[in-house]
C-alpha cells in the first residue's frame, strides 16, 4: 500500500496546510477583484519573479513534514504537475522586454528545483489541463508500486497568469460574484493560485492513496460525458479493491460550470444511484486552481481531516433540479474509510482518486 508520508500546501488562505484549513474553518476566503471585474483567489505577497523560490519553499515543507534526511533524498522521485509551467515568467519577460518568450522549456523546472533541493533521483513534469498533479500523483503511486522508485515527491503549482484567466474569460466560464458548485443560479468559476507537495512512499501513516484511474473522454475538448465520469469514478473505485458502497464522501471536481457540474453530477448519480456519499466542495475556498488542484485539494482536504473535521459546503443554496445535488451545509465528523476525489479536465483527461484514512 502507498502512503503519504507528508505534505505542505500555500494558499490564499493560508502560508501551510494548517493555517489554510484553519481559514477555511473560519470561513475566510474572500478573493480579489481584477480591473476587468473577476474575481480571483491570490496568494499574498508573490510576485513572478519569485517562481522557483515559491515552488522550492513548498517543496522543503513537504520534505519536512516527512522527515526526510539529506541522503533520502538521493533518491526519491519528483513528480511535477502544472497547467500554467512558466507562463507567470514569460508574460512578466514580455511586458518588460516586448520579447514573447524567455524560457519556453518547461521540462527545466523540475531539474531547477532539484538541484536547489538536492534531489537525485527520477524527474518528471505532467500537464493535462485540470488534472495534472492528479494523474502525476497516479503515476508516482504506480512506479513506486511496481518498483521503480522506492519514494516520491509530488508537487502541484498553478500560480497567477493573464493568459489562463483571458482564456476562461473569453468562454464565457468566469462568475462576477461566487464559486456557487451544483447550486441552481450557478454561473461559473473563480480561478487561483496554490502550489503542494505530497511525499509517497511504502512508510504507513494515516493516509493512504489506495486507488487511481484516468481515462480521457474524447467526446467533446470543453464538456465531459456523464457515463464517461461515472467510469473513471468507478475503476478507481475498483483499483481501491472496495465497492460504492464503501465510500464515505466524493470530493467533487464541481466547477460550478452549468455544464461540468451537471455531468458530474449525472455521473455520480448513474454510478451510486440512491446511496449518494456525502458531497464535499473545495473550490469555493480557494478558487479551481487548475493542474495544481490534484494536490492542492487532497492536502487542504487530509488536513481537515488531521484537525477533525470535513469541511462544510458554502456558497449553496438552492437545489438545481438537474443536478439534484445537496452538499452538506454543516461540519462533519470524521470517520476512518474511504474517500473518492475527482479531478476533470479540459482535453477530456478525468481523473478520480481514492484515499483511506486510518484512525491515528
Amino acid at each position: 500500500m502507498i502512503y503519504i508520508e507528508g505534505y505542505s500546501l500555500v494558499s490564499s488562505i493560508g502560508d501551510s496546510a494548517k493555517e489554510s484549513v484553519e481559514s477555511l474553518r473560519v470561513g475566510w476566503c474572500e478573493p480579489l477583484e481584477l480591473d476587468f471585474g473577476a474575481k480571483y483567489y491570490k496568494i499574498p505577497n508573490t510576485k513572478p519573479i519569485d517562481y522557483y523560490d515559491i515552488i522550492e519553499g513548498v517543496v522543503r515543507d513537504a520534505i519536512a513534514n516527512a522527515e526526510l534526511s539529506t541522503d533520502e533524498l538521493t533518491d526519491i522521485a519528483l513528480f511535477l504537475g502544472t497547467s500554467s509551467a512558466k507562463l507567470p515568467l514569460n508574460e512578466t519577460y514580455a511586458k518588460e522586454s516586448a520579447e514573447l518568450l524567455k524560457e519556453p522549456k518547461i521540462d527545466d523546472i523540475t531539474e531547477i528545483i532539484s538541484n536547489r533541493v538536492g534531489i537525485e533521483g527520477f524527474r518528471t513534469i505532467i500537464s493535462t489541463a485540470c488534472s495534472s498533479s492528479a494523474n502525476a500523483l497516479i503515476q508516482a503511486k504506480e512506479m513506486i508500486e511496481s518498483g521503480l522508485i522506492s519514494r516520491a515527491i509530488v508537487v502541484g503549482v498553478e500560480l497567477y497568469n493573464e493568459l489562463t484567466i483571458r482564456g476562461f474569460e473569453s468562454f464565457m466560464l468566469l462568475t462576477r460574484d461566487r464559486m456557487k458548485p451544483f447550486d441552481r443560479d450557478r454561473d461559473g468559476i473563480v480561478l487561483g493560485e496554490a502550489l503542494s507537495a505530497v511525499v509517497l512512499s511504502r512508510n504507513k501513516s494515516r493516509f493512504a492513496l489506495v486507488g487511481g484511474a484516468i481515462r480521457v473522454d474524447t467526446t467533446s475538448i470543453t464538456a465531459p460525458t456523464p457515463e464517461h465520469l461515472a467510469k473513471v469514478m468507478s475503476e478507481a473505485i475498483k483499483s481501491a479493491d472496495i465497492s460504492t458502497i464503501d465510500i464515505r464522501a466524493i470530493k467533487t471536481h464541481s466547477t460550478a460550470t452549468r455544464q461540468n457540474d451537471n455531468a458530474e453530477a449525472k455521473g455520480i448519480w448513474s454510478l451510486f444511484g440512491e446511496d449518494i456519499p456525502n458531497i464535499v466542495t473545495l473550490k469555493p475556498y480557494i478558487g479551481h486552481t487548475m493542474g495544481a488542484c490534484g494536490t492542492n485539494e487532497l492536502v487542504l482536504f487530509i488536513e481537515s481531516i488531521r484537525e477533525g473535521f470535513i469541511p462544510k459546503n458554502i456558497n449553496f443554496e438552492n437545489i438545481d433540479s438537474e443536478c439534484k445535488i445537496e452538499p452538506n451545509l454543516e461540519e462533519m465528523s470524521v470517520e476512518s474509510g474511504y474517500y473518492l476525489l475527482n479531478y476533470f479536465g479540459f482535453g477530456g483527461n478525468n481523473s478520480s482518486l481514492v484515499i483511506k484514512c486510518s484512525r491515528e
